[in-house]
């Protein structure tokens, strides 16, 4: 009985350690958004660039418009959104587990309007090497009263 009893102890040992090894690969997700429709996109070559982002309340990226395509990830808050392609630049909010996608050179303006900070995912799929990839732009005519 005993010889029992040393032989589950060490086999519980030799299962401890194999199950403690690191594996060769580890991932994490970071945050996940889902997108509302199908978007096709015609990256160039260039810098695939991925950065989180946090804006407090009230801060706003201002006019700009990106020089690739950029699929953005809300993973906390809502971020409202301004577009140049509405001809009554009405707000469009996106919730945390949403996404969306903006074409480059597109003009648009996104902000914290809530009360809480906004996390987000961003990947620029080929921006050019070595330039910032956003650019400051003026607001669109039918924006001029969303500051």
């Amino acid at each position: 009985m005993k010889r029992l009893i040393w032989a589950a102890a060490a086999a519980l040992v030799v299962a401890g350690v194999a199950h403690a090894a690191k594996p060769p690969i580890t991932a994490q997700p970071l945050g996940t958004g889902q997108l509302a429709k199908t978007v096709t996109l015609n990256a160039k070559p260039g810098d695939l660039t991925f950065v989180q982002a946090k804006v407090q309340p009230g801060g706003n990226f201002g006019w700009h418009i990106h020089r690739a395509p950029v699929a953005v990830a809300v993973v906390g808050g809502t971020l409202t959104l301004y577009d140049s392609s509405d001809p009554k630049c009405r707000a469009t909010r996106v919730p945390a587990g949403r996404a969306f996608v903006e074409q480059p050179n597109h003009v648009h303006l996104a902000r914290n309007e809530g009360k809480t900070p906004v996390r987000l995912l961003i990947v620029y799929l080929g921006a050019p090497h070595g330039e910032s990839p956003d650019a400051a732009a003026l607001p669109p005519a039918q924006c001029s009263a969303v500051k």
